[in-house]
């Protein structure tokens, strides 16, 4: 995706928040979301009122500000929903949980980078360890 966002006159390694893009960038930032997640505008939006907040839209500006325009790929390549996502809005199986933090350290520790050069660990997304972030952003509760 970071050819279709340099195409938006965006630089992969020095996005604005969310909230600073011009409207039709954002536009066209949402349509990258829907498709490297594989969902449809009507899956964040609520029908008949596009602009009333939903808990989707919550999340996506979570992980847009916290992860997209803060982190990278090991290699320098920049991270986008797909990066992790892999085209699904969910992606982790849990019922395992020794399973799943094998997979996310190789997957995810070993393979990102943040921007500000300081080493990635697990609290590099899950900030709290309480690994409970989606319901953090749905409260409401700053980041």
């Amino acid at each position: 995706m970071a050819e279709s966002l340099h195409d938006l006159g965006l630089d992969p390694k020095r996005l604005p928040r969310l909230e600073k893009l011009e409207p039709r960038a954002l536009r066209a930032v949402m349509k990258l979301f829907a498709k490297s997640l594989g969902i449809k505008c009507p899956d964040c939006h609520r029908a008949g009122d596009f602009a009333a907040p939903t808990r989707r839209k919550t999340i996506a500006t979570h992980m847009w500000d916290d992860f997209v325009a803060k982190l990278s790929m090991a290699d320098g390549a920049p991270v986008f929903c797909d990066s992790c996502h892999q085209g699904r809005v969910q992606q982790l199986d849990r019922h395992d949980l020794k399973a799943l933090t094998q997979w996310m350290d190789e997957n995810f520790v070993a393979k990102l980078g943040r921007l500000d050069a300081k080493p990635t660990d697990c609290e590099t997304c899950h900030v709290d360890m309480e690994m409970k972030l989606l319901a953090k952003w749905e409260s409401g509760a700053p980041p």
